[in-house]
């Protein structure tokens, strides 16, 4: 039980990095025959539904240029940074850009969609690769799926062939067959993880949102 749960922990370590790794090439735009997930096919942030300030079109552009945004951006963009933590970096940035903790600098709102944009650039090309990351962790299972049924055949063929089962080709099959099922089973469980995360993505740059947007009203 142990081994079980020690193959299981790595498999999901090995896809959570795998998904976060995997190159930027966009995820297909309608979605999958065999998508996974509870969760509505949609690789792309809703700007919209998340962002209720100024229009950001420019400081997409711009939020880069700015050393000080640019590590705070890639702080708050660790994705196991708590809400309570993240906060209080923002908080943090913000109070940058005041007199004494107390008077807002002129160039404070500037600064906050700045960081936002940068937020937003991290969290929509994470979403991007997380979506094509599940994509492939589909056709790994089909995959997966397929040599499953092939090794079947193998050994009904061999049974029907009466091949002892001491045989070293059923041997092999036999087990090419148990360690495929397993995979492909605790691969099955850890499903749901994976679709988890994008929205774990999308939440943590909702809250972010809502504490940058206290500093422009």
């Amino acid at each position: 039980m142990k081994y079980l749960k020690f193959i299981c922990v790595c498999l999901f370590l090995k896809i959570c990095i795998f998904i976060s790794l995997t190159a930027k090439a966009n995820p297909p735009e309608t979605s999958p025959k065999k998508w996974p997930c509870d969760q509505v096919y949609n690789p792309k942030l809703n700007l919209s539904a998340i962002w209720q300030g100024p229009s950001i079109d420019q400081s997409l552009k711009d939020w880069w240029k700015n050393d000080d945004v640019i590590e705070y951006v890639n702080i708050l963009a660790e994705p196991t940074l708590q809400e309570e933590d993240g906060t209080a970096i923002i908080e943090e940035f913000a109070k940058k850009y005041t007199y004494f903790g107390i008077i807002k600098k002129s160039e404070q709102k500037e600064k906050m969609v700045f960081l936002f944009s940068g937020l937003y650039q991290k969290a929509k090309d994470r979403r991007s690769r997380q979506y094509k990351g599940i994509i492939k962790f589909v056709e790994r299972q089909e995959s997966l799926r397929k040599a499953i049924g092939e090794s079947s055949k193998l050994l009904r063929k061999y049974r029907k062939e009466k091949l002892d089962k001491k045989d070293q080709k059923f041997i092999d099959a036999n087990a090419q067959l148990e360690w495929n099922t397993r995979v492909f089973d605790q691969r099955t469980r850890l499903t749901e993880y994976v679709c988890e995360e994008p929205v774990f993505n999308t939440q943590r740059l909702g809250y972010q949102a809502r504490k940058i947007l206290t500093y422009l009203k």
